[in-house]
């Protein structure tokens, strides 16, 4: 229980915050030194009686305000750690998102634990400032977040923070939560990597989705790989001719692309996913070998999404499918015409959209907020 002189100095330095006033300014409107200012707020002294009601005017509250125990609201922080970037999103409990924090990616299995676990501490840090972390339920999907002993790790490094709630897992989890919510369908998630997920009463079933060494195709490293191969080989003679082989250069900023080739091995899959775009640019073109590319990594997404029908109940009517990733966001129309050109003989039919909620919405939501989601009012 806090006693009325801790009490009188939290309200005091709350509210002089939410004014966005400095103590000096404070100071000056109840004619006061920063020094005494100061002492109010750290709990080493109080205001004189007789001032409380000026205080509590300049301050824009009741005197009664300024004298209670203030219940800090309830606060959702949300984390989408991907293979390219870590995204953070505080929302009041009435769906409000209160701050976003973009920095760069979080999987351990890319930069190690330890680097991992300084990107979230930053972004914690710096998205909850001025809010007591007691009050706030915390979901983080992470890219590589869920294996064995790292998964540990994470618990163990959220629960230094004094959360009211933690929670956590993998990245994949808070794309299924945005694109189906509670509904049954599947997720095909084209991010870095790419993975698909059938959800049937709120249980998940993984198809694909083993890494970069074992295909992982339509995803951002594939594409970018295919990209940069087909312009190597274009360069050295083995390929035939395609608009990429230009666009894959230009990119590179090199006379040749295989002066490239050291950076692409060093730069590893967030390098190379980069280049994915050159794939979509091509095929805006017509070129040929772009068209193959963008089919052949396709028709693997759609073994993948009929695997993921095999797990969900026979069904007449047209089973949800949603594409989620920066991919499917930039690239919509050409990634689901040709997705359903490619479904189109199946016995099974599909409504094929793409989630144009942010990721680290179904993040929010899986930190325990119901409220529907509102766009920032930042």
């Amino acid at each position: 229980m806090k006693n009325l002189v801790e009490i009188i100095a939290e309200n005091i330095k709350r509210e002089r915050k939410k004014l966005g006033i400095s103590q000096c300014e404070l100071g000056e409107l109840l004619g006061y030194s920063v020094k005494n200012i100061s002492k109010w707020e750290s709990g080493k002294g109080t205001p004189p009686t007789i001032v409380l009601p000026r205080l509590a005017s300049v301050l824009k509250i009741d005197v009664n305000s300024l004298l209670t125990e203030q219940t800090p609201p309830r606060l959702f922080l949300g984390i989408d750690g991907g293979g390219t970037k870590t995204e953070f999103a505080l929302a009041d409990s009435n769906g409000n998102i209160i701050r976003k924090l973009f920095l760069g990616t979080s999987n351990p299995s890319d930069i190690g634990i330890k680097a991992s676990l300084e990107i979230l501490k930053s972004g914690i840090l710096e998205i909850c400032r001025d809010y007591h972390k007691s009050s706030i339920s915390v979901y983080a999907g992470l890219a590589g977040g869920s294996t064995a002993g790292i998964n540990e790790q994470i618990h163990q490094f959220l629960n230094t923070f004094g959360f009211a709630n933690i929670d956590h897992g993998s990245d994949a989890r808070n794309a299924i939560a945005a694109g189906l919510g509670n509904e049954d369908g599947i997720a095909v998630i084209m991010g870095t990597g790419s993975v698909a997920f059938a959800q049937h009463e709120n249980t998940q079933y993984r198809i694909g989705g083993y890494g970069y060494m074992f295909g992982d195709a339509g995803s951002g490293f594939a594409f970018g790989r295919d990209a940069i191969l087909a312009a190597l080989q274009f360069e050295d003679g083995s390929g035939e001719p395609t608009c990429i082989y230009e666009i894959v250069k230009k990119r590179c900023n090199r006379d040749t692309v295989l002066e490239k080739l050291g950076d692409f091995y060093e730069g590893g899959k967030r390098v190379v996913a980069q280049y994915a775009s050159c794939i979509f640019e091509a095929c805006e073109k017509d070129d040929r070998v772009a068209q193959l590319i963008l089919r052949r990594n396709l028709e693997a997404v759609a073994e993948n999404i009929r695997g993921a029908v095999k797990k969900l109940p026979t069904s007449t009517r047209p089973i949800p499918v949603v594409l989620c990733g920066g991919l499917c966001g930039a690239y919509e129309s050409v990634i689901i015409t040709m997705l359903q050109d490619i479904l189109s003989s199946d016995k099974q039919k599909y409504q094929v959209a793409v989630c144009r909620k942010p990721l680290v919405y179904g993040a929010l939501m899986l930190s325990g907020l119901s409220a529907e989601i509102k766009e920032e009012n930042e």
